[in-house]
């Protein structure tokens, strides 16, 4: 009767301790799958934002020259603008989905003000703005490689 007893424990011991180390597994699986797809989500978001902000630039450099060459601003130029102002903001809205990592984000947004500022840059200032844009740009690169593959 003990034995029997004892082989009864054993066995619901044995299920119990297989069962944890099953639930323990299948977390561990579901928490590295998770991961993954955060780092995928950052890689896709990252370099999107970064083509956007090219995009947003081009627009603010295609403005300047016509600005110089004294051509009349027409309603497509102010199209295309808009059109990568709003590519930018969505690429760092998808940004904000993909990543809550601080420096990351402020770097982001310092990249957005740079290529923004830029299109409202004097003659004067432009050198100046087109260089903290493009350092910026190169920063937010840079920051990114780095945290994607630390």
């Amino acid at each position: 009767m003990i034995a029997t007893l004892v082989a009864v424990l054993g066995t619901l011991a044995g299920t119990v301790v297989a069962g944890l180390m099953q639930h323990l597994s299948a977390n561990r699986a579901n928490r590295t799958a998770t991961a993954e797809q955060r780092r995928q989500a950052l890689a896709n978001a990252i370099p999107a934002l970064l083509g956007a902000l090219v995009r947003h630039r081009e627009q603010q450099y295609l403005k300047i020259v016509a600005r110089r060459q004294e051509l009349t601003d027409t309603p497509e130029a102010r199209q295309a603008r808009y059109a990568a102002r709003s590519a930018v903001t969505s690429a760092m809205d998808t940004l904000h989905m993909a990543t809550t990592h601080g420096g990351l984000l402020a770097l982001a947004q310092e990249a957005v003000d740079a290529a923004m500022a830029l299109g409202d840059a004097t003659e004067a200032g432009l050198d100046a703005a087109g260089l903290r844009a493009r350092e910026a740009h190169t920063a937010l690169r840079e920051a990114g490689a780095r945290h994607l593959y630390a």
